[in-house]
């Protein structure tokens, strides 16, 4: 699969790590891109459950929110390797990087198939345990149960895009991610909907349609990382250099890995709590499904601001350089919050539009417009924090993720939307006032951290005689 080469994608080959304006922009935009073709299949899929009726898309939203909160191992040890990889390559230790990209990769698909298995087994009793109402209960365990046969798949997918990313090689990452996109695109119409002379699956045609897209991807991000050198023989990590490498990824990838579960987990009860709401709780369960896919305009691009600056970021502390690590996590912030903004004021006025696009039910699109008035207001605040969050990943500082989210979620969100949703106002207007009043508070304190508290003191030490010489030492 041949790709144009970025100045992103030369930087991670020539050993130029610049952070010039010129670079930054080609790390970001392919990440945006991929970050909206993710949108686009999250969006097709709903758009697709909608025509098939609000219960499929309400148990579509269940199954999608569990089947996130189980790839948060995958996600925990991407970040450690985003952290130790970006650093690797700053101070110039490419064999480093290599051998962190290796062990990555096997271990999260190692991990994927033990989580897998432990999610079939017990999908009756997940499931349950979310409160998943009575009249989608038997749609979203079959949807469940094979959605397990992807997350190996996808454990591996995650892990590689992220290597790619973390190593500035985001073309061919991107020219992957857009093939998933149409395979997915053709399978979601074909298979939901019998379009294009496919058989007609119904409901499980949208799962069986994530599974094979998301197999195709992880197999050709292996291949790419194999050609490039990061995946190759090679690049297998000794047990001599797991005993001395994997400490500083656990480090990192232990506090991420905790954030993850304590942040999905919360979007899991969330997801419970407008599911268990006293009026109208299919409706408003569709709604929140429907209305964080429209969310992700905003939010999906901001994670490519994440990614990006953790890049950044631990390419300056790998070299040494925490004054340029902080300048260049505060432009981006400040960029990040502005430009999503302003996507968010042009979408204002389309709510209605955007909801009737996503729900044929009358209620389903009220409760898609309830939730955009909320989240929309909330775009300064969400993009902010979550590019800072990107911060703390390059630096390897990921405590901070975990006790900032964690609190203000479990803290903050749950308490506050049970109150407003459950015992003041009985809607789903209470659940999510609150993830407004989180989301501006969350932000506060991870501004307060980046200004105030040392961060950059949990990356990797650089060697003073290695920096100077520019070496490569394993």
């Amino acid at each position: 699969m041949a790709t144009r080469h970025s100045p992103a994608d030369a930087s991670a080959k020539t050993g130029d790590l610049s952070t010039s304006p010129r670079v930054v922009w080609s790390l970001t935009w392919p990440q945006m891109l991929m970050m909206y073709l993710m949108f686009f299949m999250g969006f097709v899929a709903v758009w697709v459950a909608g025509r098939i009726s609000a219960d499929t898309q309400a148990a579509l939203g269940m199954v999608n929110q569990c089947s996130t909160f189980l790839m948060v191992v995958a996600m925990a040890l991407s970040s450690g390797a985003m952290a130790a990889v970006s650093q690797s390559l700053g101070a110039r230790r490419r064999d480093r990087a290599r051998r962190y990209v290796a062990a990555t990769v096997i271990g999260c698909f190692t991990l994927g198939l033990g989580v897998a298995f432990a999610g079939w087994l017990w999908h009756d009793a997940i499931l349950r345990l979310l409160r998943v109402p009575e009249s989608i209960f038997p749609q979203s365990r079959e949807m469940w149960r094979a959605s397990m046969l992807a997350l190996p798949a996808q454990y591996l997918y995650a892990a590689t895009g992220m290597m790619f990313r973390a190593t500035r090689q985001v073309l061919p990452a991107l020219a992957v991610a857009m093939l998933v996109c149409c395979v997915n695109l053709v399978l979601c119409l074909g298979l939901g909907l019998g379009w294009m002379g496919l058989p007609d699956c119904g409901y499980m045609g949208l799962i069986w349609a994530m599974v094979g897209s998301v197999a195709l991807g992880a197999l050709c991000n292996c291949i790419l990382l194999n050609r490039t050198g990061y995946l190759s023989g090679s690049a297998l990590p000794t047990r001599r250099w797991l005993k001395a490498g994997l400490p500083y990824l656990m480090k990192v990838a232990l506090p991420a890995g905790a954030a993850q579960l304590v942040w999905h987990s919360g979007y899991l009860t969330l997801f419970a709590l407008v599911a268990s709401l006293p009026h109208d709780k299919v409706n408003a369960l569709a709604g929140l499904t429907a209305g964080m896919r429209v969310e992700a305009l905003l939010f999906l691009p901001g994670m490519a601001f994440n990614m990006s600056v953790a890049v950044l970021v631990g390419n300056s502390l790998g070299a040494g350089k925490p004054a340029q690590a902080k300048r260049v996590g505060l432009n981006m912030v400040w960029v990040a919050s502005l430009m999503m903004s302003v996507v968010a004021a042009c979408l204002w006025p389309f709510r209605q539009t955007l909801a009737a696009m996503l729900a044929s039910d009358a209620g389903a699109q009220m409760q898609i417009v309830n939730y955009l008035n909320y989240n929309l207001l909330s775009t300064p605040f969400s993009i902010a924090s979550t590019v800072m969050g990107g911060i703390m990943v390059g630096a390897g500082a990921t405590r901070y993720n975990l006790f900032i989210y964690g609190g203000t979620f479990w803290l903050l969100r749950l308490p506050l939307g049970w109150l407003l949703g459950h015992r003041l106002w009985g809607t789903a207007d209470g659940v999510f006032l609150a993830m407004l009043a989180s989301q501006a508070v969350q932000t506060s304190i991870m501004l307060y951290v980046l200004l105030r508290r040392n961060w950059t003191r949990f990356a990797m030490r650089v060697s003073p005689s290695a920096q100077r010489a520019g070496v490569e030492k394993t």
